[in-house]
């Protein structure tokens, strides 16, 4: 086991076990988007120069009124030297909460924007598909696949894509030697 997944599911046992999952989430995707607006605060939270002691004063005053499982997760990453690791159990973390809650971020890539009757038609076809899951759409516009539409969901990728299937003729028939 890695040692993200290692913190991550150290961090969602004890959130669990505190029924703070979704608390936790917050206020890390919040740390998180203050480092990355800040560049002083991102060279001081990731920097090697800082002390321990002093980066554990800093993390409990910008966590002020988050969980004290948040404030304590991010000084047991900076104690152990493991700051550089943040985003990546951050994900892995937020993984599990989705799953834990049965949830599933499904991402559709269409030729044009869709209507809200439209992605709300794909959102309960998925949710069948895969067996009753909340799913929570993100949408994006892409002229280029011309029509149809392209899914991508956890590590699954699903081009349904008018110049994906162009695509794939195109390769059928170079390998059938026909062109």
């Amino acid at each position: 086991m890695s040692a993200v997944s290692t913190y991550a599911e150290a961090l969602f046992g004890a959130a669990r076990e505190k029924d703070e999952l979704e608390r936790v989430l917050g206020d890390l995707k919040e740390f998180l988007e203050a480092l990355r607006k800040s560049e002083e605060l991102e060279l001081f939270f990731y920097g090697e120069q800082i002390s321990e002691r002093e980066k554990r004063r800093a993390i409990e005053a910008l966590t002020e009124g988050m969980s004290p499982l948040t404030t304590n997760f991010l000084k047991v990453l900076c104690d152990n030297r493991r700051e550089e690791m943040l985003e990546d159990v951050v994900r892995r973390y937020e993984e599990m909460v989705e799953d834990h809650l049965g949830r599933v971020e499904v991402e559709v890539v269409t030729a044009t924007e869709l209507s809200e009757e439209m992605r709300e038609r794909i959102r309960e076809r998925i949710a069948r598909i895969l067996q009753g899951r909340e799913v929570i759409l993100k949408t994006s516009v892409d002229p280029g696949i011309v029509g149809g539409a392209i899914f991508r969901f956890k590590d699954r990728l699903v081009d349904g894509s008018i110049r994906g299937r162009l695509e794939g003729l195109r390769e059928a028939m170079l390998e059938r030697g026909v062109v």
